[in-house]
Parts: C-alpha cells; sequence; structure tokens
C-alpha cells in the first residue's frame, strides 16, 4: 500500500512538472506576440468603421473625435513621461543585470525592437 502512495505522488510530480514546461515553452513560443504592439490605430479604426458601417462623413467625425481625444492624452501626460520612461528604464536595467551575457544581447534587442515600434 505504501508503495502504491509513493507512486502515485511521483507521477503527480511529473504530471505538474510536464505541465509547467509545457507551460513555459508556450509561454516562450509567444513572447514576439506579447512585445509586439497591442494594436495598430488604423486597423483597429477600420474595425471600427467596419463594425458601425458608417458612412463617410461619420468615419470622418468619428476619426476627429478620437484624433481630439488622443491629443488631449498626450498633452496630460506629457509632463508625466519623463518619470513614466525612468521607471521603464529602470526595470528594464534591473531585468538586464540578471541575465547572462547571451541573454543580454537576447534583451538589447528585443528592447530596440518594442522602443522602434513606439
Amino acid at each position: 500500500m505504501q508503495r502504491s502512495k509513493y507512486v502515485a505522488i511521483l507521477l503527480l510530480i511529473g504530471a505538474v512538472l510536464v505541465g509547467y514546461a509545457l507551460g513555459f515553452a508556450a509561454d516562450r513560443a509567444t513572447l514576439h506576440d506579447r512585445l509586439a504592439p497591442r494594436w495598430d490605430q488604423h486597423a483597429v479604426r477600420a474595425k471600427l468603421h467596419d463594425a458601425l458601417a458608417l458612412s463617410a462623413a461619420q468615419r470622418a467625425a468619428v476619426d476627429s473625435i478620437l484624433d481630439r481625444r488622443n491629443a488631449r492624452r498626450e498633452a496630460l501626460l506629457a509632463p508625466l513621461k519623463p518619470q513614466l520612461d525612468a521607471i521603464y528604464d529602470s526595470a528594464r536595467a534591473q531585468i538586464r543585470v540578471r541575465l547572462t551575457p547571451e541573454q543580454q544581447g537576447k534583451w538589447d534587442e528585443i528592447i530596440r525592437q518594442v522602443d522602434s515600434k513606439k
């Protein structure tokens, strides 16, 4: 009876480890998707226009409203931008020092890609 408990526990631990390994592999495989911009403003607007079947005049009005909203948001956040940038830079530096030299090169490339899409 004891032996069967140990076998069951070992099988359970094995299943957990296999699940962890598969989850980790899936996470790494989707890294590129998560680093890509979350949306393309023009594509999102086109989908909105199509979903609502907007006329040309409605499209122009909606785009104008969204452009004004974006401009107001940017104006509001502009004073905070240096602080936000400092937070991101600090986190990036903290991550980088914990990486091997090979990982640091990959990390630097990821950061260049993310920054180039801003």
